[in-house]
Formats: C-alpha cells, structure tokens, sequence
C-alpha cells in the first residue's frame, strides 16, 4: 500500500479540522453507485470501488468495459494453495487499476453452512482455517499492489434467502470459532483496509450496526481502525450505524443518512458529532492509504486489459483447483493416440460456464468451452481422433438470453444500419416516445439497469426505456419467448402486444430477487425470417407487486429477454445415449451455472437440477468408459459415482473464463489435477445437519448444529459422505514418511511444527497437500459439543517424478484454543493433543506425528 507517513496524518487531521460539520457527515455515505463523495474546495478526492470476487468488473453492472473473469473463490479454495491465492490477488489488484478504481469490494469469506447456500461458489471453505488462510493470501496479493481489499459479509452470511431481514440465532461458541474464525485470521494475517458488512440479522440486530459483531469484536478486541462499509442497500439506521462503528453507507447517494437530518441531530449530541469525526477520519485516511490522498486528478476512462500473463494464470489456478474425485483403471488422462473415436455429451458440454451469478458477474474478455476447447487441443496434437457431440438435455432453469444470438449474428439492431446487438433508448415518461436521451447498443438481453440512468433526468422525474431489434431462427418450429422485469413492462413482436408485464404480481429469482416471474409465450416462428421486437420498460412499480424501497428508491429498471426453441429432454437423452454405443470414450459435462447458483437466492436441493442423473444413467448404460466432469460452485448429488461403468469423475468448479481450456487440459493430462475438496460433498442433502433448519422459516434461521460444521459433523457422527473433506486424487501417486513434531510440550504464546517428507512415486509431476488436523484426546466437561478433529494447518508442494521435499506445517497454540463459555474469552486448554497429519480428512489415511500436552489453562483476549 501507499508509504505512510507523520506528515500525511498530521495533513488528514489538518484537513478534518477545516472540514465543516456538514462536510463531515457528507464523507459518510457514497456519492453513487461506485463512489465516494469529494470534497473539491478542501482537496478531498472521490475513490471508486469495484466488484468483485471474480474479476474488476468497473462502473456497469451488466454489459460495460470487458475484464479478466478468474475462478470463483471455491475454486482457488480447492487449490490449498496460498502463493496462489496472492498472485490471484496481484493481477486482481492490476484489473482494478485499469477500471479507474481504488478499492476491490472481496473477497468473500464466510464458511460454508450448507451446501444450498446460493453464494457458496463466491467463498473458499467449509472450514474457518482455510478460508481465512486463503482470504489473508488473496488480501495481501491484492494491498501489495496498491488497491484496497475488502473482506466480505462481515458476519454470518451463509444464505442468501431473505438475506435483507433474516434473523440468525447463533450460539457465542460457534459465532467464534467458525463464522467470525476467517475475518480473525484474515484480520492478524492480511490486515485488510476495508471490511463490508452483511445484511442478514445476527441475534437480533443487523450487522451494519450490531454492537457484538461490530463495536466489541471488530472495532474493540480486534482494533480494526480501517474502512467499514455496507453492503449495497445493507445500511439500516441513521445514527445506531453511524455509532457502531459503520463508516460509509453504500451505495450513494445517502438513503439512510441524508446530511441535513443527520447534520440537526450531530448538532444537538456530542456523541454522534464524535462518531462523524471519528468516520470522516477513518475515510479520509483511507483515501491515503490508497495513494489518493488530495489526487484530484479526473478519473480516468476504464479500459480493457486482456493481459496474456493473467489469462495464463487465470488457466493455471483452474487447474490446480480441479479435483480428480474418481480414476479408475488410469482412464484419465486420455491418450489421443489410442482412441479413435469420443463422445462429448452434457448441458455444459457446449456452454461457457465461467461463474455464478449476481455481484460475481462480469463482461468476461472471452469465454471458453469444453468441447471446443477439446477439440482444439485435439488438432494441436496433430491426431485424428473423431470427437462427437449430443446435447444430452436441457438445463436452463430459464429460457435462455439471446446472447449467442447476437454472436451468431441471428439478432441485430432496427434499421438499415443494423448491427449485433439490441439498441436500448432512454426517455422522459413512462411510454418510451418523445427525443431520445441517450442510447447504446447491448451485446445482451440480461439488462440490470440500476447504474446507468441519463444525467438529464431528475431523481424523482418518470422515465422508460425502450429496447429493439430483430432476430431469426435456424429452425421452424415453436418457440419460447421470455420476459421479466424490474417494473412495468410490455414485449411486442412485429407490432402485436405478446407478453403484458405491466401489472405483475409475483416476484421471483431474477435480477437479484427483486424481479417479476419469468412470463413465456410459445409462437411458431420460420427459419429465414427476421421477426420485430421491441420492449417498452417504465419506471412504474407495479401497484399490487411487493415493495423493494432499494429498488423502488432509485427507480431501478431491469429487462431479461430470452427466446429459445421448445425442447424434449427424454429425446435428447435416447438421442445422446445412441451417440455413444461405438466411442471409445465418453465425457459427460454436467452441473449447474450462474442460474441456479446466484447471490440473492439458495438452492432448495442438491440434486443435478433437469434430468442430467437421467442423461448420466442411460450414457453409463451405453458405454463402458464414462468420465463426468461436473462444474459447480458446491456440492451436488452423485447417485452414480458407483456406477463401474464411471470412470473418472472431475469437479471442475467455476473456472473463469479459462473454464473450457482447463477442462480440455485436465482431461488430456497438460494439467495435473492437484485440487482438494475444500467442502464435504455428502450422499444426499438430508445427510448435511443443517437440513432440519436451512434456510429457516418466518424471517429466522438457528445454526441449531453448533459447532458441527461440514467434515466435523460427518467425522464426529460417523455419517459416511460422498466424498470427504480434503479429499482429491492425481495422475501421479505420492507417498509420505513419517512425520514428525517439534515439540511434545505446549506452552503459552508457543508454536509448533509437523515435518514430514512428501516424494512422488509416480511417473508425471504434480501436487500434494499435507493437511494436519488436531484431536483433543482429553475428555472436558463442556456443555457443547465439539467435534472429534480440526484441522489446523496445511502447506500444498509441488514435485517432479522421483523428488523428495520435506514439508513444515507450522501452527501456533492460539489455533488450539477453543471458545470460553463462562468467561468470555479464548482459553488453551490443558490436556492432550493428537497431532495427525494426511492428505485428506479421512481417518484411515491419517498418521500421528505426535502428541502435544498443555500443562495448565490459559486465557487469550
């Protein structure tokens, strides 16, 4: 980060001294969507934030300036790859400059509480530990290159199901040891600038003022003096925020903390005229901090970086997040020169599936496929192996946006000058009629229109949109055409009325939940005939729709239109399994995508959504050599894992936009898959303990399950998962010494370390991680329960065919505390501890480095 100096804390203070009362408290929320507010006349700057996880997307929600899209967080958690996750965080840091921002709204770092938590594939683990190790690796990565990290949803937000007003319920004991452990970590290890908090309840009051969470743990035992922000829309009070400790309410312009009431009130109350102060400092030493301080230079245009040194490294960490879960009979990697003949089947066989949906989401540089991606690396090899393809079956959970339309040029612009795309015209008035604002012509149909209103309307002025142009099919037959909406709405086809949206009632999934249900027409349409659009969207909310007051407030638009030919999957299915009776090979490409896994909504199963278990059955039937490469941001259902017929089995996550490049090199053995489950993938979700309470009911949720969390409820219960935490295979084999410990004493303020020697025994390089977990051999007379191992450190080693390297795992006796219940405070206890050491979390595999005795209790902050 930026040097810095006494001279530049004595300038802030200066500089907060000249500010007036008003200018204070107008520092204290955003100017926009992505903005801080400057304060020109005392040489204040404005600084510009960015989502996200994934990649810079700049200042547009949908559409904008094109950007690097990475694997999705759980990806580079399957990794356990530190150096990784720094490097991911360097170049992260490097895509935000080139989109004129300072800050980075990640990462996300909450564990994972069930595996239908619709925002899992955003966050690393399951396990505290890895997740604040990762998220310490990524923050360092990204600060060291001069750009601000936010660590994200600050504290316990773990659904996204009425996320807004869900009250948790969470006992002390488990809030610490799992759900605030990775901030902990993150905080001591990474130290980020900026903190954001959730917008979820935690026993009782909303974490953007909770005085547990906010006041006592983050701004008092942990001292955190930097930036806390709220999530967007997240801010739910004047001044019990402002008091708690919460910085700047976003996004801007103020809602919740609009100057002139806030300004009467700080003049009548010292306090609150102290926690201005105290924020507006917190602001401006931040505004320092990433080498902005009195930088009024006018922001620059966002540009697009389409660097081949990130792109390669985008390639690579898919790679390495890869686990190889299933292998028999050395199926994988293929070898071109002994097939003739292999089948690409699937739903995402053919789909660039590079991310889940929501905040997450960018306009990737490019994206890339399975087969194509296969097919290419085929030709690079020179061989002349056929590779054939089946849809198999359809897995849209709606109909799809007409995207690749455009690409293929099958949609375009009204007019005698058409080109791809659609033309989107803004008004005055709610009809769409009169002179144009503005307009721009969209590669999309998935229109968020929440940051792109003209500045020629007024805040509270009626406007609408109006959304154009012409599309053709390849086929004749029916058609779906689809609509939703934020507001009003009206889709015309060739001048005739086809979808009324204007008075819905029901709202769904869609555009961060606060859009209409999908409405579907089904028409004839001809190949060879350009049929008319247009959709008129109005800043009306619809009377009898239920209230969004974000939404509402700013007058936010949304349009998603889609079109797509009406499809039967059992046809698809006989189709698919009559492909591959003569292939040597069969890969089948299944999962889910940035529909069924979205911020603002959970999965309500972990089943293979669309008849994909179906599509899975009849192929294994079919051949004999099957390999499934799943891409998901959590664990799904594997009902066929078993079958003998099933080869390989690859979770190939949410790789970016490398996703179908990593896949073809995985399976073709340029990549050795080194990925370790980073979460349990149980045999069915009933097995998961949080399936009695998930997500809750009646506006609260109770973490009933305590401590058992992922792989310590399946270990402590002796429920057998699918397959288990830690877990992975590669293309090689490895084998581990004995390991051993450095000290068998545990003493206050002590560390210890477990060596052991790693060598690969096999033929090709690859990857092995020495995960160490710790059991409490002592019996406690604690009244909850605690699960019967932890793990506690983990250091992942890279080796040739034939190489040996010692490998030093190094934990601390502060990560053997556990949570006092009566006094409050964190407690070593004295006792035994059994130090086991393994490549996964299974017991069987797991050796005793030793075991450590702590003589007496004592007492941490």
């Amino acid at each position: 980060m930026f040097q810095m100096t006494l001279e530049i804390y004595e300038e802030i203070e200066a500089t907060l001294a000249q500010l007036t009362l008003e200018e204070k408290i107008s520092l204290l929320a955003g100017k926009d969507f992505w903005r801080t507010v400057p304060v020109p006349d005392k040489q204040v700057p404005s600084i510009k934030v960015s989502d996200g996880p994934s990649g810079a997307r700049g200042d547009t929600f949908t559409g904008g300036v094109r950007a690097a899209f990475f694997p999705s967080g759980i990806s580079i958690g399957a990794s356990f790859n530190r150096e990784l996750a720094h490097e991911v965080g360097e170049h992260l840091a490097e895509e935000i400059k080139s989109k004129s921002a300072s800050v980075l709204l990640a990462p996300t770092a909450c564990c994972h509480r069930s595996p239908l938590g619709g925002r899992n594939f955003e966050s690393y683990s399951e396990d505290p530990l890895l997740s604040g190790k990762m998220a310490a690796s990524y923050i360092n990565g990204v600060q060291s290159k001069g750009v601000a990290a936010t660590m994200k949803h600050f504290v316990a937000n773990e659904q996204e199901t009425s996320r807004l007003y869900v009250d948790e319920t969470i006992a002390e004991t488990p809030l610490r040891e799992i759900y605030l452990k990775p901030f902990e970590i993150a905080m001591r290890e990474g130290r980020p600038l900026a903190i954001m908090t959730a917008y979820n309840i935690v026993n009782g009051d909303h974490c953007d003022l909770n005085p547990y969470s906010l006041t006592k743990v983050l701004r008092g035992e942990w001292d955190f003096g930097g930036l806390v922000m709220s999530d967007w829309f997240g801010t739910n009070s004047m001044v019990e925020s402002l008091l708690a400790g919460l910085d700047l309410e976003m996004p801007g312009p103020a809602k919740l903390r609009p100057v002139k009431e806030l300004l009467a009130k700080a003049e009548q109350d010292e306090k609150i005229r102290e926690a201005v102060d105290n924020s507006a400092r917190r602001i401006l030493t931040f505004i320092a901090r990433v080498g902005k301080w009195k930088d009024m230079t006018p922001e620059a245009p966002e540009v697009s970086r389409n660097d081949p040194e990130t792109a390669a490294l985008i390639r690579r960490a898919g790679g390495e997040g890869a686990v190889l879960l299933k292998n028999e009979d050395g199926t994988l990697p293929l070898k071109p020169a002994s097939l003739k003949k292999v089948a690409f089947i699937g739903p995402n066989s053919k789909a660039t599936v590079a991310g889940g949906g929501g905040s997450a989401n960018l306009n990737p540089h490019y994206l890339t496929q399975p087969y194509e991606s296969f097919v290419t690396a085929i030709k690079e090899q020179n061989s002349d192996v056929e590779v054939v393809h089946a849809q198999g079956c359809i897995i849209d959970r709606w109909v799809p946006i007409v995207d690749s339309e455009i690409e293929n040029g099958r949609c375009r612009t009204p007019g005698p000058d058409s080109q791809p795309g659609m033309l989107l015209e803004w008004f005055k008035g709610y009809d769409a009629t009169g002179d144009v604002l503005s307009s721009s012509v969209e590669i999309s149909s998935n229109l968020f229109l929440i940051d792109r209103r003209p500045a020629e309307l007024s805040p509270r002025e009626p406007f609408s949109v109006k959304l154009s142009g012409q599309f053709t099919v390849l086929a004749d037959g029916e058609y779906n055409i689809s609509l939703s909406t934020i507001t009003a709405a009206k889709l015309y086809l060739d001048g005739d009325l086809l979808i009324d949206n204007w008075d819905f009632k029901e709202r769904g999934d869609l555009m961060m939940n606060v859009g209409s249900e999908e409405v579907v027409a089904t028409v004839d349409l001809k190949a060879g005939t350009f049929y008319n659009f247009t959709i008129i969207n109005s800043s009306i909310w619809p009377k009898d729709s239920p209230p969004d007051p974000p939404m509402q407030d700013i007058a936010a638009l949304g349009i998603r239109f889609g079109f797509a030919p009406v499809s039967d999957n059992s046809k698809l299915i006989a189709a698919a399994a009559a492909a591959v009776q003569d292939c040597d090979a069969v890969i089948v490409v299944v999962g889910l995508n940035n529909e069924w896994e979205s911020e603002s909504y959970d999965r309500t199963d972990t089943k293979l959504p669309n008849h994909q278990d179906d599509l899975i059955a009849a192929i294994a039937a079919a051949n004999s050599t099957v390999i499934i490469v799943n891409q998901s941001g959590s664990a799904v259902d594997m009902p066929w894992s078993a079958n003998p017929n099933v080869k390989s089995i690859l979770q190939a996550w949410y790789g970016g936009q490398e996703a179908g490049n990593v896949i073809a090199d995985v399976l073709l053995g340029k990549q050795n898959p080194s990925g370790k489950l980073p979460l349990t993938f149980p045999v069915k979700l009933s097995d998961n303990p949080t399936y009695p309470h998930f997500p809750g009911k009646d506006l609260k949720s109770e973490y009933k399950e305590g401590l058992m969390v992922g792989y310590r409820y399946y270990d402590t219960e002796g429920v057998k998962p699918q397959f288990p935490f830690g877990y992975g295979l590669s293309y090689t084999s490895f084998a581990l010494g004995v390991p051993t410990i450095s000290t068998r004493s545990l003493t206050e303020r002590s560390q210890f370390s477990v060596v052991v020697d790693v060598s690969n025994t096999g033929e090709v390089a690859g990857a092995e991680v020495v995960q160490v977990y710790v059991e409490r051999t002592t019996a406690t007379s604690r009244t909850i329960k605690r699960p019967v191992k932890e793990l506690k450190g983990f250091n992942k080693v890279h080796l040739q065919p034939g190489e040996t390297k010692t490998v030093t795992v190094t934990a601390t006796d502060t990560d053997l505390a556990v949570w006092g219940e009566v006094n409050g405070k964190w407690v070593v206890e004295a006792g035994e501890y059994k130090v086991l050491v393994g490549t996964s979390s299974v017991k069987e595999g797991l050796q005793v480095a030793g075991t450590l005795t702590a003589e007496r209790t004592w007492l941490w902050i």
